[in-house]
């Protein structure tokens, strides 16, 4: 009673017999890698950030810095800039990579022009965005005030400007493994609107080191702009 079943067996090996089941998908198709950032909450991004490559965006430096669940530093802090200043330095070089210095208003420069902004004085580390935490609710889109002045106070020295690039928030955690991982808390504002375009998070891969991190974050979100 075996012997018809190893015949079979032997014929599915040698290429007679029945026809073998369907084969599955080729593996690099499902390992090929994804553009969408590593955010469940908004797996669209990657096509909302390219929408920006070509406009004029007035892009802030950090406004807070945070390691693993600690509550975040303000970056105009004494503790706090060194770091966020890490965070800024990382992102300046990755848009430029990009080639969006020519269009985009990169942190030292929007440094330099709110240097000029004699009015209030805003200090573009130190902006008022007590409303933009996770809790805000995804369809409230206003913005409030003093942000609201405080931002269109600062475009309005750079010609053609309207969007906000804004970071929020970096936060620095350990895996693991032992590795560094750093998220970004960015909001992409119509400033001349008062409104918020988008809200997200976006998480770069593991690094040997905390330099490496916000370098690996910062390229991230880049790429997400302009492909490499």
């Amino acid at each position: 009673m075996l012997l018809p079943a190893a015949l079979l067996f032997l014929g599915a090996c040698s290429g007679g017999g029945a026809p073998a089941a369907p084969t599955p998908a080729p593996q690099p198709a499902v390992a090929a890698p994804s553009p969408v950032v590593q955010s469940p909450a908004a797996p669209d991004l990657p096509a909302v950030f390219a929408e920006y490559a070509g406009r004029v965006v007035m892009v802030f430096p950090l406004q807070r810095y945070a390691v693993a669940d600690s509550t975040s530093m303000s970056a105009a802090s004494t503790t706090g800039r060194p770091r966020a200043a890490l965070l800024d330095s990382a992102l300046t070089l990755a848009l430029r990579e990009r080639g969006l210095e020519s269009t985009w208003s990169l942190p030292p420069n929007t440094s330099r022009v709110a240097q000029r902004e004699v009015l209030k004085r805003t200090d573009p580390r130190a902006l008022s965005t007590a409303g933009l935490v996770p809790s805000r609710r995804r369809n409230d889109l206003d913005l409030r005030e003093p942000l609201s002045s405080q931002l269109r106070s600062l475009i309005a020295m750079v010609p053609d400007a309207r969007i906000v690039l804004l970071p929020l928030e970096a936060r620095l955690v350990t895996t693991a493994a032992g590795m560094k991982q750093a998220t970004l808390r960015i909001a992409f504002l119509d400033a001349r609107a008062a409104t918020v375009l988008s809200f997200p998070d976006v998480t770069g891969p593991p690094a040997a080191d905390e330099v490496a991190a916000l370098r690996g974050v910062a390229l991230k979100f880049a790429d997400l702009v302009v492909a490499p």
